[in-house]
């Protein structure tokens, strides 16, 4: 049983004849009550009494027009689905971010929500080690991140380079003299500091800047997930050095400086797997970030 069966059936009840059902169809009138009769003798049974005036559906034929009915209205939803899904107004947006992007992922996803609210999105959340693993995989079409050394094999969209801040507790009070802090002014107090993880370099140019100020850090703690490392700030466990983007928990508990002799920079990226096709809804995500990429600040004051 075919749905063009179950179609044409439909329209022969509501129109309650073979000649006027053909007339909608745009079908000639034979073929249409050779479809009727096929369908009879396909499932055993009469679905329609007819007379020479007159016709009524049987038993058998009222339970086929509800079933007619219901899955007729269930394929035209499946393609309303798929329309929207192609168009990019419906279907899943698969993303993954790291902690370090993830305000930015915030602020892209509440300006592409307002323009596709029906989109269904989906967060991944990992250090870029694992965000580049979940895209091989096809668990996440695309990623939010910073720049990796060997991106060779992704599309990137580069965004707004960032600089490296000084975090410190609030509840630490001034404890530097000056707003820009030296390495020589770090090495006094307890370091949290972000692991080393393939791809990055920042963990060799933090050790760099502070055997170039010849100086040691008090490293008291490491840990590759910067909400992680954040959160230890903020309960008053020591400072770290991130990048300024980069904050997850409310400003007032963190005090933030300058960093001087230390122009590194890290730059937050977009990817996804060269060659391969993305949603619409993806394709759209990642359009939207191209055009106001650069236009997303934040104030760290």
């Amino acid at each position: 049983m075919e749905i063009k069966q179950l179609h044409y059936f439909k329209e022969i009840v509501d129109q309650e004849s073979i000649s006027k059902a053909a007339l909608i169809l745009h079908i000639a009138q034979p073929p249409l009550s050779q479809q009727l009769k096929r369908l009879e003798m396909e499932l055993g049974t009469t679905l329609i009494h007819r007379y020479r005036k007159k016709w009524e559906l049987t038993e058998t034929g009222h339970i086929l027009y509800r079933y007619a009915k219901k899955s007729l209205l269930s394929m035209e939803d499946v393609k309303r689905q798929i329309e929207e899904i192609e168009k990019g107004s419906a279907g899943t947006l698969r993303i993954g971010v790291s902690s370090a992007c993830l305000n930015l992922l915030v602020d892209y996803v509440s300006i592409y929500r307002k323009l596709f609210p029906n989109v269904k999105i989906s967060i991944e959340k990992g250090n870029s080690e694992e965000l580049l693993r979940k895209l091989d995989h096809k668990e996440i079409e695309v990623a939010l991140l910073l720049r990796l050394e060997h991106s060779a094999h992704c599309d990137v969209l580069a965004l707004k380079q960032q600089e490296y801040v000084v975090v410190c507790p609030r509840s630490w009070g001034d404890v530097f003299s000056s707003e820009l802090v030296t390495f020589q002014d770090l090495a006094e107090h307890p370091f949290i500091m972000l692991a080393a993880m393939e791809g990055h370099s920042y963990y060799e140019n933090i050790l760099k800047a502070f055997q170039e100020a010849h100086t040691i850090p008090d490293i008291v703690m490491e840990s590759k997930d910067l909400t992680t490392v954040i959160a230890m700030v903020s309960k008053g466990l020591g400072f770290s050095i991130i990048p300024r983007v980069a904050y997850a928990v409310p400003m007032e508990q963190l005090k933030i400086y300058e960093l001087k002799q230390f122009d590194f920079r890290v730059e937050p990226v977009m990817i996804k797997t060269k060659g391969e096709r993305v949603s619409k809804a993806t394709s759209h995500f990642w359009e939207l970030v191209d055009s106001i990429r650069t236009d997303i600040t934040h104030d760290w004051q």
